[in-house]
């Protein structure tokens, strides 16, 4: 592997992937192995998986905050190792979405109603028999408890026509929001009909279709052991151990020394640090998406075109992006490149972001800025300043923003640091509660309307205090244009009337600036070879490398 190969990153999706203040070596100490050893454990079918947790407990309920599940990289709300989703969306592998609890899938009466045929001889981990019941269940409760409903996802009925299928119809044309629809983990009716309100069900004991199940828990780890009984070929590794550290540093520390064999986290200067430590090493880390300064656009001063214009004019993406070895964002669309090269319209092809910092200087002075003796811009009476929120412990943010802090007072504009913690952060940007922020809170979407209909579409703008659903458009960003192209798309029949909506959005994009992007990310994915073979490579980039269990399913013990 290559150092561009194994360098692409970063950026925080719904998973949160990333973590970082820097820890003691005591925080590696868990396990003892020594650094040259087979990893984690004495059972080599057996593969320690670190992830990052500032509170572990015994809550696996995929629809609420802080579960243990998120150690184990599932989304909230999205299927996972225990609780499975109709469909495994491949963001790496566009376009070869993989049937899960669903079989096949079809879409009819104008993308208003959608038919999935269900896998046969499923059983939850308990034994009892799955059934398209359990998927209708699933999709009212979250009908019915809008607050877990973490996917936005909409529909007018939801029906099982057999035990093998289920049809949901649409008041309008859905087709474009199949990746959410399908990526909800199917609960059991059998056991959560029972459980109360499942926006504080905690899940102690889950029950689920997917590949493993919970063996043991400590505040520190959980084991998770294949599931023998499972529906497709069982995993060949026996089991997985999930291993709770507080920050990117000490999951660093704990892959680099053979103590964990899987992660999903940004390692700096991996060449050195990681690869170069055992030829088994290995991390990959595939552009997905595009991050950058996300405004919230209802607050001054970046409320104001004119100085998101000034903004961009005046960064250097090299330098802000090579503070964590990410890219530099390039296309003025914002869209990921090359993954979407398919999607830019014409008239923006190979039309990028240059810094031109005296363009960004003129553009403050021709809007009415005026530079006084303190050096920064100030109008009517008040400095061109904001604040930029992120977590204390995402130490590639924090560098990035640094220099980001020093390239902005170049250009006459004061950004001033707000740190909070991973907890808050999502709710924080969700609810509006911010100046910016970095590190935009969606995953990266299988389609560039997708990617723009989670980032800026117009209709899915909430009041300041009301959380966004799925944390899109938190920049809550107005344009009465873009907001009839987002309506206007779903009533598209032919490819070439959705790449014509797709061109004026990419434009409304470029002339507006709803955010601003600087560096594209990707999946991260770090993993040894000397316990089990068969993770996704540059080579071989069948899913995304970050631990997931379709990738889970495919591995080889050595």
């Amino acid at each position: 592997m290559t150092t561009t190969q194994s360098l692409i990153a970063s950026g925080i999706t719904r998973r949160g992937l990333l973590a970082g203040a820097l820890a003691g070596a005591g925080s590696v100490a868990l396990f003892g192995c020594s650094p040259s050893g087979g990893g984690a454990g004495s059972d080599s079918s057996t593969l320690t998986v670190a992830g990052q947790s500032d509170n572990l407990t015994q809550v696996f309920n995929p629809f609420v905050p802080n579960s243990a599940q998120g150690l184990t990289y599932a989304p909230r709300g999205q299927g996972g190792f225990i609780y499975e989703p109709l469909v495994q969306i491949n963001t790496v592998d566009i376009g070869k979405d993989i049937p899960w609890l669903a079989k096949s899938w079809a879409w009819s009466d104008g993308n208003k109603k959608l038919t999935l045929k269900l896998q046969s001889g499923v059983k939850w981990t308990d034994g009892t028999a799955f059934s398209a019941d359990d998927v209708v269940f699933t999709y009212e409760m979250l009908k019915k408890y809008p607050a877990i409903n973490l996917l936005g996802v909409t529909f007018s009925a939801v029906t099982a026509t057999s035990p093998t299928e289920v049809v949901f119809d649409f008041a309008s044309p859905s087709e474009q929001d199949f990746t959410n629809i399908v990526s909800v983990p199917i609960v059991s009716q059998h056991i959560w009909s029972k459980a109360g309100d499942p926006t504080t069900y905690t899940d102690k004991n889950p029950v689920g279709t997917g590949p493993f199940k919970l063996s043991t828990f400590s505040a520190q780890s959980f084991l998770l052991v294949r599931n023998e009984q499972y529906w497709q070929p069982k995993a060949k590794i026996a089991a997985l151990r999930f291993v709770a550290f507080k920050d990117n540093e000490s999951m660093t520390n704990a892959l680099v020394q053979g103590q964990a064999d899987w992660g999903g986290t940004y390692i700096a200067n991996a060449e050195k640090t990681y690869l170069a430590r055992n030829k088994h090493y290995n991390y990959w880390a595939p552009i997905v998406g595009t991050d950058g300064l996300i405004p919230n656009l209802t607050r001054w001063p970046l409320s104001d075109l004119e100085v998101r214009k000034a903004i961009s004019y005046g960064v250097n993406r090299k330098q802000v992006g090579a503070a964590s070895d990410s890219p530099p964002a390039t296309s003025v669309t914002g869209l990921p490149m090359p993954a979407y090269t398919s999607s830019i319209s014409p008239a923006y092809r190979n039309v990028n972001y240059t810094q031109d910092t005296a363009k960004a200087h003129k553009t403050l002075t021709d809007a009415g800025y005026k530079k006084e003796s303190d050096g920064f811009y100030h109008k009517d009476g008040k400095r061109l300043e904001f604040s930029i929120s992120f977590p204390s412990a995402y130490t590639d943010i924090a560098a990035r923003v640094q220099v980001l802090v020093s390239q902005l007072k170049d250009i006459g504009i004061k950004l001033n640091i707000d740190t909070t913690t991973v907890t808050d952060i999502g709710d924080i940007t969700a609810r509006g509660e911010f100046d910016s922020t970095m590190g935009y809170p969606v995953d990266s979407a299988p389609r560039a309307f997708s990617y723009y209909n989670d980032t800026i579409n117009p209709n899915l703008v909430y009041p300041i205090g009301k959380a966004t659903p799925s944390k899109q458009n938190i920049q809550r960003f107005k344009n009465p244009e873009a907001a009839a192209l987002f309506k206007e798309y779903p009533q598209a029949t032919t490819d070439a009337q959705r790449q014509q909506i797709l061109d004026k959005l990419e434009t409304v994009f470029a002339d507006n600036l709803p955010w601003i992007p600087m560096f594209y990310w990707g999946s991260y994915g770090n993993w040894s070879t000397v316990k089990a073979t068969g993770f996704p490579s540059p080579q071989n980039p069948y899913f995304t490398p970050v631990p997931n269990p379709v990738v889970a399913l495919r591995l080889k013990p050595v």
